[in-house]
C-alpha cells in the first residue's frame, strides 16, 4: 500500500524529488522550484513541518515521512514513487548530518547516523529511484568542502562526503553524455541552523575563514546547475581550487591551519555578533 497518494493528472509538470528540505537551504531550493512550476516531493522525518514551511504558487508541494536511516523507509517510499509512473527530471540529494567529535570520542550512534544520511541513503535511494528517472533527468548531490578536504574533528563526516563524490562520480561513468545527468555541489560554510548547532557542538572555526553563503545564493546555484549538463561546481570557487591543492599536497594544509584558525577565530566572532544582534531585532519585533 502506498504511503501516500498522488492525484492523476492530464498535464503532467516537471517533478522533483528531494531529502532535506526542511533544513535553509533545501527550503530555499523548494521554494524556487514551486515559484517555477515543478512538483515537488520532499522526504523527510518532519513533513508537518515542511509543510509549514514551503509554499509555491504555481506548483504542487508534497512531503512524506522518510527515515532516511531506516533502509525500509527508503524501500517503501521509492516502490510508491515508481508507482505513480511519472517520470523523476531532477533527484536532489540535500539532507545531511555532521557531529564534530575527536576521533577517541567516536560513538557507533553517531558514526552509524552520519553514514546513513550522508552516505547509504543517497545511494539507496538513486539505485531504487533509477528505473523511474526521466532519460535526461539529473541526479544532484549535496556534497561539502569536507568531501574533498579533510576536516580535523569531523572525520566521519568528512568520510562520508568524500565516499558520495566517489560514489557520484562512479554513477557519472555508466551513462551516456546526453542521457542522464549527475552533478555534486560543494559548499563551504552556510549560514544555516545546521551551521549554527555544529559551532554550538564545537565544530571546525575553519567554517568562518570566508563569510558563510546564504542558503538562497546556494540554492539558485543548485538550480541554475541542474539545467545544464552534469558536473562539479565548489561555492566559493576558491575554497575547491585550495582543497584540491592540499590533496595534491598534503603538507599545504598543515602549515597552513594555524593562520586560517585565526582568521576563522575573528570571522566566527564576526558571525556570532551578527547573529546576536539579528536575534535582538527579531525579538524587538
Amino acid at each position: 500500500m502506498n504511503p501516500f497518494s498522488f492525484r492523476k493528472r492530464i498535464t503532467v509538470p516537471s517533478f522533483a524529488v528531494m531529502t532535506g528540505g526542511t533544513g535553509g537551504i533545501g527550503c530555499e531550493i523548494a521554494g524556487l522550484l514551486l515559484e517555477q512550476g515543478w512538483d515537488v516531493l520532499l522526504l523527510t522525518r518532519q513533513p508537518r513541518k515542511a509543510e509549514e514551511q514551503i509554499s509555491g504558487s504555481k506548483g504542487r508541494f508534497e512531503a512524506v515521512f522518510c527515515d532516511l536511516t531506516e533502509p525500509s523507509d527508503l524501500q517503501t517510499v521509492s516502490n510508491a514513487i515508481r508507482d505513480r509512473n511519472q517520470p523523476i527530471e531532477l533527484l536532489i540529494h540535500c539532507a545531511g548530518k555532521i557531529q564534530p567529535e575527536a576521533t577517541r570520542d567516536i560513538t557507533q550512534h553517531s558514526l552509524e547516523e552520519q553514514m546513513a544520511i550522508n552516505l547509504t541513503s543517497p545511494i539507496l535511494m538513486t539505485s531504487q529511484l533509477l528505473p523511474a528517472l526521466s532519460p535526461n533527468g539529473h541526479v544532484m548531490f549535496v556534497n561539502s568542502i569536507a568531501g574533498v578536504m579533510p576536516l580535523q574533528g569531523s572525520s566521519v563526516y568528512s568520510a562520508t562526503k568524500f565516499g558520495l563524490r566517489g560514489f557520484a562520480r562512479s554513477l557519472a561513468l555508466e551513462f551516456s553524455p546526453g542521457t542522464l545527468r549527475v552533478s555534486s555541489i560543494f559548499l563551504a560554510a552556510v549560514d544555516t541552523r545546521m551551521l549554527e548547532q555544529e559551532t554550538r557542538d564545537g565544530g571546525s572555526v575553519l567554517n568562518f575563514v570566508n563569510q558563510p553563503l546564504s542558503a538562497r545564493y546556494v540554492a539558485r546555484m543548485i538550480i541554475r546547475t541542474s539545467e545544464g549538463a552534469g558536473r562539479e561546481i565548489f561555492l566559493p570557487r576558491i575554497d575547491g581550487i585550495f582543497a584540491h591543492a592540499c590533496l595534491v599536497m598534503p603538507w599545504l594544509l598543515h602549515i597552513t591551519t594555524p593562520l586560517l584558525e585565526k582568521v576563522g577565530q575573528i570571522g566566527l566572532r564576526r558571525f556570532l555578533k551578527h547573529k546576536a544582534a539579528a536575534s535582538v531585532v527579531a525579538h524587538k519585533e
